[in-house]
């Protein structure tokens, strides 16, 4: 990742252990990446999250007030982000709790320069993929929408007026175009009208 682009993400610290959080941010800033916040407690966290809304967030498994795993989910629930889960333990618990927390990278403690850049690129480009497949599956569930939409405006039109299905959809079209709005705009306009009228 160039230098540019790293300076333009911006990067929230959760770790109760202030040589650990020093260390962090040092190595960080080092690797130009800009720092928004530095939280001592899984609370301070999410407020911090909630304040200066980080491009990433690397949190401490074993925070106190909150748990780091239950502020992640917190702060994920708010607004999604990429997160990096920090701890000292490895056991298989410890790194499943991480995984439900929705972590899309882990390091253990004592964190090495050299392993700190490889997780937050792939935390980021997972996390990339993530919000391109959520916006597939939303504009497949829009045009699913819009389909049962025209398909249940057809049905009208046609008993209606008695056309056929090729004819119902055309005057969708055409009015659609009139009023240059989308074709599921007008097949709700027809709906609503029906429920009206039955």
């Amino acid at each position: 990742m160039a230098d540019e682009a790293r300076t333009r993400i911006r990067v929230l610290i959760a770790e109760d252990n202030d040589l650990v959080a020093m260390t962090l941010e040092d190595q960080l800033n080092d690797l130009g990446y800009h720092i928004v916040g530095v939280a001592r407690t899984g609370t301070e966290a999410v407020a911090l999250a909630r304040q200066h809304t980080p491009d990433l967030a690397i949190l401490d498994i074993k925070l106190p007030e909150l748990d780091g795993t239950e502020a992640a989910q917190q702060i994920s629930a708010e607004r999604p982000l990429p997160i990096i889960m920090v701890t000292a333990f490895t056991d298989r618990e410890t790194i499943r709790k991480a995984e439900r927390a929705g972590a899309l990278g882990y390091l253990v403690k004592p964190v090495m320069p050299e392993a700190l850049q490889p997780a937050i690129d792939i935390a980021l480009a997972r996390f990339a993929e993530i919000k391109a497949l959520r916006q597939e599956v939303d504009a497949l569930h829009e045009s699913l929408e819009a389909r049962k939409l025209v398909e249940r405006a057809k049905g009208i039109l046609m008993q209606r007026l008695g056309i056929s299905e090729h004819d119902a959809y055309e005057r969708l079209r055409q009015r659609a175009r009139e009023k240059r709005v989308k074709l599921k705009d007008i097949a709700q306009t027809i709906i609503d009208a029906e429920a009206l009228l039955s």
